[in-house]
């Protein structure tokens, strides 16, 4: 009977047994991603924009934006709803954050050249536990007030 080798395995395998179900370490990571977003287009050189980007944590831990650099502006800054800049925003784990219009965002200052319709600008955000992640965002019109 064949009885005599799974027995023998099992006598390995179940001492280790408790080491795989063993509970998580205390450290546990950000998982982050980010769609891609967008940006309203200007008319001319030095303008100021806005960036707009969804960041989601699927892991167990959460993590900060702490930087955001997209390369065609003098300066990006992360800014609250009124346009006060932000040190950080928190990604809690487990959920999304958008950066959107009525909310936190980036502000493109003085863009080195027009953002015209279409065009993809490439931004690198920094997190104060991942990795730095690359989103692009997607010229188009600002909503008519």
């Amino acid at each position: 009977m064949k009885l005599r080798p799974l027995v023998f395995a099992l006598a390995f395998l179940l001492p280790g047994l408790p080491a795989l179900t063993a509970a998580r370490p205390a450290y546990a990571d950000a998982i982050l991603t980010l769609d891609h977003g967008s940006t309203w287009i200007t008319i001319k050189d030095d303008e100021d924009t806005q960036g707009f980007v969804q960041i989601h944590n699927t892991g167990d831990a959460p993590d900060t934006l702490t930087k955001a650099n997209c390369t065609i502006a003098a300066s990006t800054t992360l800014v609250d709803a009124s346009g006060n800049p932000l040190q950080s925003l928190v990604i809690p784990a487990g959920q999304s954050v958008t950066l959107s219009p009525d909310g936190p965002h980036l502000l493109i200052k003085a863009a080195r050249y027009p953002v015209k319709k279409n065009s993809i600008l490439p931004c690198a955000f920094t997190f104060s536990s991942s990795s730095d992640l690359i989103g692009y965002l997607n010229a188009v019109p600002p909503p008519k007030s």
